[in-house]
């Protein structure tokens, strides 16, 4: 899974390359931290008031759901099962949107030490991934305010590159 996000990211890197500024390397924009807004439903400390808020939020909201085979797990919040850990060691947790940094809408839940700027040991019930103050995060966002007013976008770097 990883070995493939390196080499799409590596595709990426080299379109970018080939079509971006005069001057400006592939790796200018690749291997590094880009600004992405996450939409936030719910945070608490408690896994399973996450795992019903995030399970309620889909249905109302009308989106997917997806966990990403992600467990809590005590030493690290969540992680990976081990055949998805495989290189990086059991247990294991990579951030939603880690590697490719794309855009994103759908329902899961993050663990908050992962990202950059977030308050430490919170299960987060995550609606979407956007670029930083986008008409779509404000769209979403206004959107998800009808049904969830206190959900809110929070600001945090996201790891575009190789996660091997």
């Amino acid at each position: 899974m990883r070995l493939k996000t390196c080499f799409i990211g590596q595709i990426i890197g080299t379109l970018i390359l080939l079509f971006g500024s005069v001057g400006v390397s592939a790796q200018d924009h690749y291997n590094t931290e880009v600004p992405k807004d996450i939409i936030i439903l719910r945070s608490t400390n408690d896994y399973q008031a996450a795992l019903t808020a995030a399970k309620q939020a889909a249905s109302t909201l009308h989106k997917k759901l997806d966990l990403r085979g992600l467990k809590p797990k005590a030493k690290i919040g969540l992680s990976m099962s081990k055949v998805d850990c495989d290189e990086l060691g059991y247990p294991c947790y990579i951030a939603r949107g880690d590697g490719a940094a794309a855009n994103d809408d759908y329902i899961s839940i993050e663990y908050s030490n992962a990202y950059k700027g977030f308050a430490k040991g919170y299960y987060i019930v995550v609606a979407a991934i956007t670029d930083v103050n986008s008409a779509a995060l404000k769209l979403k966002l206004a959107a998800i305010n009808k049904l969830y007013p206190d959900a809110y976008a929070k600001r945090t770097y996201i790891w575009f590159g190789c996660m091997h």
